[in-house]
């Protein structure tokens, strides 16, 4: 095995304390209050203006939260396998960087790569929040602002591979495994309310385009 290689699987103290892991986890329920809170009701339909501002909105909060793991990783001396596309659960599509060499980082590091997009949105949706109430008061702002947040919400939420799930994972320690029956019960309990809400999702869908095209 050449010399780079070895080096590069070798492992490494922390450089993140466990309690500092834990402050960056009460900082993301913190933003997620904060944005909650500010998040304004929308009232009617969105108008064309707002679907296009929160496309742009929501494509730069993508490439935000993207380049937020790419950043953090490196900054613990790994790099990314590479950007691409996805299907969770054959379902819901989804933009991925694929952080393999993050399995060599301690739980703690780990901790905070999977962390950095989430806390980058809630962070930049905040601020975009507050400086639209003051100052700009742009509805289609508003509106792409509350899109991205449902967003970064279900983001945190612990099942279906989302960042939130790879967080609680490297917080307990847990090393998921292929074969259900070889995780812990709480593990195996998540993976199974997850595919029950794909289920619930992909026939809610059905069921609703079947009512719009009979109607």
């Amino acid at each position: 095995m050449p010399p780079a290689v070895i080096h590069a699987a070798r492992p490494r103290p922390s450089t993140v304390p466990t309690w500092a892991a834990w402050c960056l986890v009460g900082l993301l329920v913190a933003l997620l209050v904060v944005n909650t809170l500010l998040v304004p009701s929308l009232d009617g339909h969105p108008h064309v203006p707002e679907v296009i501002t929160a496309a742009v909105y929501l494509a730069v909060s993508i490439a935000l939260h993207e380049a937020s793991h790419v950043a953090a990783l490196r900054t613990f001396g790994r790099s990314i396998d590479k950007i691409g596309f996805r299907m969770n659960h054959w379902v819901f599509p989804a933009f991925s960087v694929r952080m393999n060499q993050s399995l060599l980082l301690s739980r703690q590091e780990q901790v905070c790569v999977h962390a950095a997009g989430l806390l980058v949105n809630l962070v930049v949706n905040a601020v975009t929040l507050v400086c639209n109430r003051w100052s700009w008061q742009s509805p289609a702002l508003d509106f792409a602002a509350s899109a991205v947040f449902v967003a970064a919400a279900w983001n945190v939420v612990p099942f279906l591979n989302s960042d939130g799930y790879r967080v609680l994972l490297s917080l307990t320690g847990t090393n998921a495994t292929r074969e259900l029956r070889a995780n812990p019960f709480w593990l195996i309990s998540l993976k199974i309310v997850g595919v029950l809400f794909v289920i619930a999702v992909v026939t809610h869908t059905v069921f609703t385009f079947t009512r719009s095209a009979l109607a």
